[in-house]
């Protein structure tokens, strides 16, 4: 599930995004938070609401880990220069 969070997703947002009038800091931002990892209130919410806290908090590590490596490469195959 992280690996389309982290790179997935921003393809999917980037494609269409070519469609429209951005400039292109206005598509720089819009691909770069479509690739941000998960949230750190997942883990409130999991444990406010009775859910696996614990798992929701590896998740949100494991995504936020991953955003390095991911964030890096999406802006070199879209801004190659």
């Amino acid at each position: 599930m992280g690996l389309i969070k982290l790179f997935l997703k921003p393809i999917l947002v980037w494609l269409p995004s070519l469609a429209l009038p951005l400039s292109a800091m206005q598509l720089e931002v819009l691909i770069i938070e479509a690739a941000m990892p998960s949230a750190l209130l997942a883990v409130v919410l999991a444990r406010r609401y009775g859910c696996d806290a614990e798992l929701a908090s590896q998740l949100v590590l494991a995504t936020s880990l991953g955003c390095l490596f991911s964030m890096l490469l999406i802006t070199r195959l879209l801004w190659p220069s």
